[in-house]
């Protein structure tokens, strides 16, 4: 860690030395500590790509520092000159005081590796299997550096307050992170932590779908109509669809939480309108408003032009409620708890991820289903249907 020893405003973020989006958002917050050197924090957690030998060897580099003011010295220099070669790296490291055989010796050996194996541990625990990803005071943010300073800045004011109505500075942190409306760690159907390299047979028929039916990727989304951080993801998966029209479909899954009182009658209220083949509509209208009373969703179904009387029915039917039902008990079965979760062909992404989260598993997703299409053109079912037939199922 490095900025105030008690701030306002603590930031986490779980980065890779040859991302640029790492890349920037450390800049960012290089600029948020110079800004406000007595109120911000950061920690940085090691989240190397598994996929990119440079990734990992710059990882080992910067674990190899020693002490807390080399390490920063070189993570530093490793973002301002993202590292080509094995070179570049000897020479970051020697720049910063460590010597070139005790830099070789600690890079053969791999001594650091478990340490850096257990920053992306307590990255899988919280679902994210790809950086960036930012945290400030506990809530997940994403943007360029405008706004990632503009977010760090507004909860730099909001803290201030507190600690003028009398909380302690050294309380900040946890008394955050005790209210903040995030899911908990994900558990997976074997009772551990979810591994995110792994595909689940999550279930996928018979739901609310977006895109190709027969496409190669499929997302299943387990979602809160009340939840903020399921709203802000929807923007996500969006522009992911833009992305991707006709590699990836969307399967939508109801996850109501107990502590979001209307959660479960707008479940009801989308699962009525799909009856009148209103359901992404309805979706749609339920995420872009703030007001989610019965007398909001009644306006809702006016605009889409729904019965008003087989909507009403259709929500009150015991069909509905067990669909909902259906759907907490998958979600329970893998290890769901929180929302947004999402799987990708089974691959585990849990909470509001940025883009390049999906972009990561969605292209390597992808290879994996068009190399199981070249040995498996045909047959019954749909493509994931068949490809779940190889993935870990629930116990």
């Amino acid at each position: 860690m490095r900025g105030a020893k008690e701030p306002l405003v603590t930031i986490v973020q779980f980065g890779d030395y040859t991302d640029a989006a790492s890349a920037t958002q450390a800049r960012a917050l290089a600029d948020a500590v110079q800004r406000w050197p007595d109120d911000v924090s950061i920690a940085f957690v090691q989240l190397p790509s598994r996929s990119r030998r440079m990734s990992r060897l710059a990882a080992q580099t910067a674990a190899s520092a020693g002490d807390a003011e080399a390490f920063w010295q070189i993570h530093d220099r490793l973002f301002a000159t993202p590292p080509k070669t094995v070179e570049d790296l000897e020479r970051i490291a020697i720049a910063a005081g460590k010597g070139a055989a005790a830099w070789k010796q600690s890079i053969d050996s791999g001594v650091h590796q478990p340490w850096i194996e257990a920053n992306a541990a307590s990255a899988r625990e919280l679902g994210i299997v790809g950086s960036p990803a930012l945290f400030v005071n506990g809530k997940p943010v994403t943007g360029e550096a405008d706004s990632i300073i503009a977010a760090i800045a507004s909860e730099r004011d909001a803290m201030a307050k507190l600690v003028a109505g009398g909380l302690p500075r050294a309380e900040i942190y946890a008394e955050v992170l005790a209210v903040a409306d995030v899911p908990r760690p994900l558990a997976s159907a074997t009772g551990r932590d979810a591994d995110a390299l792994l595909n689940y047979a999550v279930p996928a028929a018979d739901r609310p779908v977006l895109g190709p039916v027969d496409a190669p990727v499929t997302v299943i989304t387990f979602t809160d109509f009340q939840c903020p951080y399921c709203a802000r993801a929807q923007v996500t998966i969006t522009e992911l669809r833009k992305r991707h029209p006709e590699d990836v479909r969307v399967v939508f899954r109801n996850l109501p939480l107990g502590f979001h009182k209307d959660a479960r009658e707008l479940a009801k209220v989308a699962l009525a309108a799909d009856k009148q083949g209103k359901f992404w509509p309805m979706h749609d209208l339920i995420f872009a408003r703030k007001d989610l009373s019965s007398a909001s969703w009644k306006r809702f179904a006016k605009k889409l032009r729904l019965d008003a009387r087989k909507l009403d029915k259709a929500m009150k039917s015991p069909e509905i409620e067990q669909k909902i039902a259906e759907d907490e008990a998958v979600a329970k079965a893998f290890g769901v708890n929180g929302t947004p979760t999402f799987f990708v062909n089974g691959r585990l992404l849990g909470g509001a991820q940025p883009i390049e989260a999906f972009e990561l598993l969605v292209t390597e997703e992808l290879a994996k289903a068009q190399a199981f299409l070249a040995e498996d053109p045909g047959g019954e079912g749909t493509v994931y249907d068949r490809m779940a037939e190889g993935f870990i199922p629930a116990p």
